[in-house]
């Protein structure tokens, strides 16, 4: 029969745009989710960060600068937390979308900020410190914000990028050379990462259709149902 919706291009099409709404859903929605877990890791981390570095930098930048983690960490928790109140419709998706990018991006200049203000001038272990750190807080985020592709990108970027500045300002030849070998690392890891939401995308995609087909096909065996019920009703009423 040509008059069903869901073989009619136009039914294809509602489909297709209705599984495309619902995995952009449960993109953001798994940002989110991780949102808690990240932020508490991050402040670990910066605790062992501003440990370490405070042997070389003075305690009261060392000690705002974690304090700023802090505060962002707390903020973004709270984000996470109202998304979950809130449940969002559709049409109110974007926004919240706009909300992760903003929050991995503001951990991306106070990530970056590191190269700035917990760089040591003169201790190479200690510089080397500072770009093992944020490397692994961008390496960990693959995970934590795959799911929406231009929050990693924003917060890798934004981490990244002050520390390669701040190694190929110094005219030496390692810190020259740490400086490039970082760059190349934002270049790697944006590529695993692009694949890696590429291929959980995928994956989601497959789960809604799934999950889309199983709700057609229990509505046909309901509807048989119905209609067998109907048939023996009728074939009783005869009798």
């Amino acid at each position: 029969m040509k008059s069903g919706t869901t073989s009619s291009p136009t039914g294809r099409n509602a489909a297709s745009h209705e599984a495309a709404e619902r995995l952009r859903f449960e993109q953001v929605r798994l940002a989110y989710d991780q949102t808690t877990p990240s932020q508490l890791v991050a402040v670990l981390n910066a605790l062992v960060f501003v440990a370490v570095q405070s042997l070389v930098i003075a305690p009261p930048v060392a000690l705002a600068w974690l304090s700023a983690v802090c505060l962002l960490a707390l903020a973004r928790i709270a984000g996470a937390a109202a998304f979950s109140r809130a449940a969002p419709q559709p049409a109110e998706l974007e926004r919240w979308r706009a909300y992760v990018i903003i929050g991995a991006a503001a951990s991306g200049i106070v990530w970056g900020s590191a190269a700035v203000f917990l760089f040591p001038p003169v201790n190479q272990a200690h510089q080397v410190f500072v770009a093992f750190m944020v490397g692994g807080m961008v390496a960990g985020s693959v995970t934590t914000l795959g799911s929406v592709f231009p929050a990693f990108v924003a917060f890798a970027i934004l981490a990244v990028v002050p520390v390669v500045i701040r190694f190929t300002m110094q005219h030496d030849a390692v810190p020259y050379a740490m400086g490039w070998m970082t760059l190349v690392f934002l270049v790697a890891v944006i590529s695993i990462a692009r694949r890696s939401h590429r291929g959980l995308s995928d994956m989601m995609l497959l789960q809604i259709q799934n999950a889309r087909l199983i709700g057609e096909v229990m509505a046909m065996q309901d509807k048989l149902a119905r209609s067998q019920e109907e048939v023996e009703a009728l074939h009783r009423g005869r009798r």
